[in-house]
């Protein structure tokens, strides 16, 4: 239910065709994903990896499913829009039934709700933006690797999703970390499943041997991605992308941090019986890792840059705020608020997982940090890509620790849904003033849209740095 009523509270930007180009969505619309698509319609289903029909920074996976569904319906913009939204709200409701599945109808739905909510998940499902079609790849690709019994065919569907994973987003090979962990952690002979990853290493290895040839092709692509390119990205874009920023890591644990408060009800399971003595269990044997892994987030963000400084790649609503609301002011190019939030947020991601069974627990740890890594490797730090991932994260932690609990089919206390519920609805009210700010009042009222070129600039020759604007978070 809850993704059809976010079908329909968006369906009318799609189908209007909502456009101002001040905003987030319509600048990279316009100036990326729209022109990829319209280039790759005349010559689909045959492909161009480079300018002029490939100009977003990504791997073309979205680009050409589009493409095609253009050239075979004659669909314009805003059928485009409209049939990126519906696809969404398939996404969703099946990700609603797999979650309501292990942790109950309720649960499901509400755990579903506050990625629904975000900005950055709503302007993806209304503009023609390829950020969905990455989160849907990482939402099913860890739920295989969670819930589903390694074995050869396992590996073969699971080597299969990870090349459409890479073919959509080129840094979403990182999802073959929790793949490879699950198929290590495979049960081995004498001991129950997710035991001591160290214990029956030959045993292990041949678990794992299935997966790790099945994620050949993905590498491959990789490979022929870069000869192509010059690089992991386009040569256009070069100059934007241009080395490791480990100010992610920083945003990443603060973006944890921020909502994984929420979770907590659910993920320890407060008001169910016996709860108490569990959850002094879970916090008396995850204190000192917590202590450990807060001390580590305090040292790492302690030492790189936490101000707002879009220039540099660090651009969103947390770092403008959190520059706002830091009344010490900064230090340097440090933020101490921000620094406080992601100590907590790396103790917090050591409860989190301590609330799941072993096995669960490796491969969403392995989740998280191949996720941190992937991004790390990026110059720009962006809410845009923290914040979604970081609520289907928690989804899925929380959907397995009530699951290890026998939560389905059994009444969920209020406690535990309540926080999550009003997380939700106040995603759900800043992403709608956020829209109607900047794209729906524009719009209405007519005012002249910044102006976005029409024609796709030209790539810099060999011995310029590429001067292409970058796009406002």
């Amino acid at each position: 239910m809850l993704p059809v009523l976010f079908g329909l509270a968006l369906a009318p930007i799609a189908a209007l065709n909502v456009r101002h180009a001040s905003g987030r969505a319509t600048f990279d619309q316009v100036l990326f994903h729209e022109h990829t698509v319209d280039a790759m319609i005349p010559s689909w289903p045959v492909l161009h990896l480079t300018y002029p029909d490939h100009f977003v920074a990504m791997t073309p996976g979205f680009h050409w499913v589009l493409a095609g569904v253009a050239k075979l319906t004659g669909m314009g913009d805003p059928g485009l829009r409209l049939f990126v939204l519906v696809a969404t709200v398939a996404v969703f409701s099946v990700l609603g039934i797999m979650l309501g599945k292990r942790c109950g109808v309720v649960m499901g739905s509400v755990l579903v709700a506050p990625f629904m909510a975000s900005v950055y998940v709503a302007s993806s499902s209304a503009w023609m933006l390829a950020d969905n079609a990455g989160w849907m790849w990482v939402c099913l690709l860890a739920i295989l690797a969670l819930w589903h019994s390694p074995t050869a065919r396992w590996a073969v569907v699971a080597g299969a999703g990870l090349l459409l994973a890479v073919w959509t987003r080129q840094s979403y090979l990182f999802l073959a970390a929790p793949l490879w962990v699950a198929a290590w952690l495979k049960e081995a002979p004498g001991g129950p499943a997710g035991s001591n990853p160290l214990v029956a290493i030959p045993t292990r290895a041949k678990n794992l041997l299935p997966m790790a040839v099945a994620t050949l092709p993905a590498i491959a692509l990789l490979v022929y991605l870069y000869r192509v390119w010059g690089g992991l990205v386009p040569h256009e874009f070069q100059g934007q992308y241009d080395g490791a920023n480990p100010s992610n890591i920083a945003l990443q644990l603060v973006m944890l941090g921020g909502f994984s408060i929420f979770f907590l009800p659910a993920l320890l399971g407060v008001g169910e019986d016996g709860w108490r003595r569990r959850c002094r269990g879970i916090i008396r044997r995850a204190i000192p890792w917590m202590i450990l892994s807060g001390v580590l987030a305090a040292a790492i963000t302690s030492f790189v840059p936490t101000t707002s400084n879009p220039k540099a790649g660090r651009a969103g609503l947390v770092w403008s705020a959190a520059d706002k609301i830091n009344l010490l002011g900064p230090i340097g190019d440090c933020n101490p608020l921000i620094v406080v939030v992601a100590t907590g947020g790396g103790a917090l991601l050591v409860l989190v997982l301590a609330c799941t069974p072993t096995r669960q627990r490796w491969v969403l740890g392995a989740l998280f940090a191949g996720f941190g890594i992937a991004q790390g490797a990026s110059s720009e730090v962006w809410q845009r890509y923290h914040e979604p991932f970081a609520l289907l994260f928690l989804a899925l932690a929380t959907m397995v620790a009530a699951s290890a609990r026998g939560l389905n089919g059994r009444s969920v206390p209020g406690v535990q849904v309540l926080p999550i519920a009003l997380l939700a609805l106040g995603m759900a009210v800043i992403s709608a003033a956020m829209m109607w700010k900047n794209e729906i009042n524009p719009w209405l009222q007519g005012k002249d849209q910044i102006p976005v070129s029409s024609l796709l600039p030209e790539p810099p020759v060999a011995s310029q740095s590429p001067s292409d604007p970058i796009p406002p978070e």
